[in-house]
């Protein structure tokens, strides 16, 4: 009987104290417990009252503000005070998006991390028509010199991201998402281009002649320093060298 009570006085369109004058002491005081009201030991049941009636309005008022004024909505997420306990626990973010892409990421001078999918039809076709089709990362230079080049890594069809190392720094890379079967090779997805950074501070002989003297004066001369290597000295090459 008394959770009917209160469960008919939350549907009122409005409260005063007549309505709530019909509670008993103890339903009044369940009910300030549910709306959040801290009701101290002894308060008389008039001012329990006016306190049930302020809080049920002032309520009201938000909720129809929060209706009628979009911009008070954003700002209450914006500020966080509209947040719900356990939304974010509600929100289930998937592993895979079933397309079939490649991603490429500068991580440091020498090393890109790549990301890729394959979507589920793709990857139906390529199973019914190449029997043990092999999965390959073919990391290219990305110019037009006739230095370019471009390597192949062996993955899995399970691995969905790799971390690269690169031969060289101060170059642009791109990487092709590819199945091969024997000789033929089918390219599925292409990356983004990157540029890797330079390994080491350029010394320029154009520097300023305040830089030049800093230099001087905080000994660099006496560091017998010598040019850097352009290759990457962490590369695992094979014994003829390629």
């Amino acid at each position: 009987m008394l959770l009917t009570s209160l469960g008919l006085l939350f549907h009122y369109t409005h409260v005063d104290a007549e309505k709530l004058s019909l509670l008993s002491d103890e339903e009044l005081r369940l009910l300030a417990e549910k709306m959040g009201i801290y009701v101290p030991e002894g308060l008389d049941r008039v001012f329990l009252i006016e306190e049930i009636i302020d809080a049920f309005e002032d309520d009201t008022a938000e909720k129809s503000f929060s209706h009628d004024a979009p911009d008070h909505v954003e700002e209450k997420k914006l500020t966080g005070t509209g947040f719900i306990p356990g939304r974010l626990e509600e929100i289930a973010i998937p592993d895979h998006y079933n397309e079939t892409y490649i991603v490429a990421i500068v991580r440091d001078p020498l090393w890109i991390f790549s990301f890729w999918d394959i979507a589920e039809s793709v990857r139906e076709k390529i199973i019914a028509e190449m029997d043990e089709p092999k999965l390959l990362l073919r990391v290219s230079e990305s110019n037009e010199a006739e230095s370019a080049f471009h390597y192949e890594i062996s993955a899995n069809f399970d691995d969905r991201k790799w971390y690269i190392n690169v031969p060289y720094a101060k170059r642009s890379y791109r990487i092709d998402l590819c199945v091969a079967k024997f000789q033929k090779i089918k390219v599925l997805a292409r990356s983004n281009i990157v540029r890797m950074p330079s390994q080491y501070m350029d010394m320029s002989v154009k520097l300023p002649q305040m830089t030049k003297s800093l230099l001087i004066l905080s000994g660099s001369e006496e560091l017998h320093l010598i040019e850097p290597k352009e290759e990457n000295s962490m590369r695992i090459l094979s014994i003829d060298g390629e």
